[in-house]
């Protein structure tokens, strides 16, 4: 990796809701949609050294804010022999979001200057008026501000690269501000900007200050609660998997993919873990997003949709960008968004009924949301068994895969019991059926060694989805330890885990790295069989080198994380495996009895916390 590509795992999610940018600890801001997360991207270099970017000329980073997502972040830096602190944020102002940057010297008087240049990617180039730039996809206004009384703010104006510069001067301890906004809005003054970015970060802590975190690295689940929050598209509660595209999964190859829109899985993952944590808010958020787009039909139609709820846009390559480290293609839109996946209706039945476990209530469209799911699957079961389908890694070339019985059992396991809590009068024999068809296959599968192929082709190949099993109850006792110790063994490169075993085609090129999630369930899956010493060990070894703002995959051999970043789905995974952890860690120190009170007063306080 050259000095032009920056770490993945580097950077600081801003995000206010409706854009998000990233931000190095050099401050370069060097990727920003707006005006919402995914729009298409107004600084970029990220993806291409050349790309759009926003940075101070001549810095270098010193020290910079250690919380990996927030509306805001600070950094230390040394320009031109001065040490100075920039406050950097995403805030909502008239109809748009704006960066606000401000900056100010710590040992002596400010006297900076900032770069900037906006749009290019798969639109042109913004050229400069002044201090505007309009591109294709939005209007782009820069404002400069000083201290009440102290001026000493200017433009230089634009050069032939189509660079705006701005010299920022003020006296040392003062702050100056530059405003990156997508509205005309003339008035900005630093001591507002100023109460706006300490109000965002006073709300935002005291977000976090609610979140009931367990006793075992509560940080990390912090870090989880933050990125959800960044994640989640305000305006309808959608979560998206990750801020950016086409960070590559094996760098020179072509395992590069846009993750700006929410997956089903993913998200119901992620609102299940936030119901644990008594973030019902954000749960209740997520499923009335999911209700608007299942209205109609009941069963959603895809694993996944775009922010709003609407079709994800056909895929596309992106010319002229040169991608991170050399890989290439840079993708907009993404093609899984037309497979069959199980595990995604699966996980959303699973979060309905953590959010009921934990105190919420079940209205009559979520209901028969639940019913439609379980009604489907068992009468597509009846007609075919498994059919063949894309799974949980969303493999372009669809197979007869044991995952999708894994998802289609979970489904209707967590439909029965929903039933039997709140519509006892529901007939539910078909579901049963349907649901112990599906045990019997994975079960039938299970090879010598305890553990489950990817596949019921014949082929042996171990698949980390096959924790699931494990993890939700399809087995339990010894058959679910074997499983568990067995799975790991095939796919662990202490202490992560590939998804599924090295070489295997999956339609793509080069070799993928090891699967931050998937490292995660192995602790979980330790923890629900009662390892509680070694997934203990495990966790802490994970926590120990992955960084607080993890991507999607982790490279074991050169210590450094590759893939989509933030990715939703690893922050999720590490606090639902440390939640899991605190429970059995109880269970083995008070018994089966102490659990069981521990949950009772859990559900209590969170019931009363509604």
């Amino acid at each position: 990796m050259g000095e032009a590509e920056p770490a993945i795992s580097c950077h600081r999610l801003l995000g206010d809701g409706r854009s998000c940018a990233l931000v190095r600890p050099d401050a370069e801001i060097d990727w920003w949609c707006t005006p919402a997360m995914d729009s298409t991207p107004v600084l970029w270099s990220l993806l291409d050294p050349a790309g759009a970017t926003a940075r101070w000329v001549g810095a270098r980073s010193v020290r910079h804010d250690e919380r990996p997502a927030g509306p805001t972040a600070r950094t230390t830096l040394r320009c031109g022999g001065r040490l100075i602190t920039t406050w950097d944020g995403i805030v909502r102002r008239n109809e748009g979001s704006s960066l606000v940057r401000l900056v100010r010297g710590d040992d002596g008087d400010l006297d900076v200057t900032h770069e900037l240049s906006v749009g290019g990617f798969d639109q042109p180039r913004g050229r400069w008026e002044g201090d505007a730039a309009r591109l294709r996809s939005v209007a782009i206004v820069v404002r400069l501000a000083g201290t009440e009384g102290d001026g000493g703010v200017e433009a230089v104006g634009a050069d032939p690269s189509q660079r705006l510069l701005a010299r920022l001067r003020a006296p040392a301890g003062r702050w100056a501000a530059l405003v990156v906004g997508t509205d005309d809005d003339a008035s900005v003054a630093v001591e507002e900007l100023i109460e706006r970015l300490q109000q965002a970060e006073d709300r935002f802590q005291a977000m976090l200050g609610g979140a009931r975190l367990p006793r075992h690295h509560p940080e990390r689940v912090a870090d989880a609660v933050a990125v959800l929050e960044v994640c989640t598209y305000a305006p309808t509660g959608a979560v998206i998997a990750s801020p950016t595209t086409s960070l590559p999964e094996a760098p020179g190859h072509d395992r590069q993919f846009d993750y700006r829109y929410s997956w089903l899985r993913d998200a119901s993952l992620a609102v299940s873990v936030a119901a644990l944590l008594g973030r019902r808010g954000a749960v209740e958020a997520y499923l009335g997003f999911v209700k608007d787009i299942t209205s109609a039909t009941r069963v959603p139609s895809g694993p996944m949709t775009d922010i709003r709820g609407g079709a994800v846009g056909e895929e596309h390559e992106v010319a002229d960008v040169s991608g991170w480290a050399g890989s290439r293609p840079v993708r907009v839109g993404n093609a899984a968004a037309g497979q069959l996946q199980y595990d995604a209706l699966g996980m959303l039945v699973e979060a309905v009924s953590v959010y009921l476990q934990t105190g919420g209530s079940l209205d009559d469209e979520t209901w028969d949301m639940v019913r439609g799911i379980a009604d489907h699957l068992a009468a597509e079961d009846d007609r075919q068994g498994v059919p063949v389908s894309n799974g949980i890694w969303e493999l372009r070339h669809p197979a007869a895969l044991v995952s999708a019985d894994l998802g289609r059992w979970l489904a209707l396991d967590r439909a029965i019991w929903i039933a039997r809590l709140r519509h006892p009068l529901q007939r539910r024999r078909h579901w049963k059926d349907a649901r112990e068809r599906s045990r019997r296959r994975v079960v039938a599968a299970i090879g010598d060694d305890g553990g489950l192929p990817q596949r019921y082709d014949g082929d042996r190949r171990a698949d980390a989805s096959a924790l699931m099993a494990a993890l939700f109850g399809l087995v339990t006792g010894e058959q679910a330890s074997r499983l568990v110790a067995a799975t790991i063994a095939k796919l662990e490169v202490w202490p992560h885990l590939y998804r599924y075993e090295p070489g295997a085609d999956d339609g793509f090129s080069g070799h993928e790295a090891t699967f931050v999630p998937m490292s995660w369930w192995a602790v979980a899956a330790l923890a629900a069989v009662g390892r509680v010493d070694l997934a203990r060990e495990r966790a802490d070894a994970l926590c120990a080198v992955l960084p607080r703002l993890m991507a999607e995959e982790f490279d074991a051999d050169n210590t450094r994380s590759l893939g989509n970043v933030p990715l939703v789905w690893s922050h999720i995974a590490a606090a639902r495996a440390l939640y899991i952890l605190d429970a059995a860690a109880l269970q083995s120190r008070y018994g089966t009895l102490g659990l069981t009170a521990w949950r009772i007063g859990r559900y209590l306080r969170l019931r009363a916390a509604r």
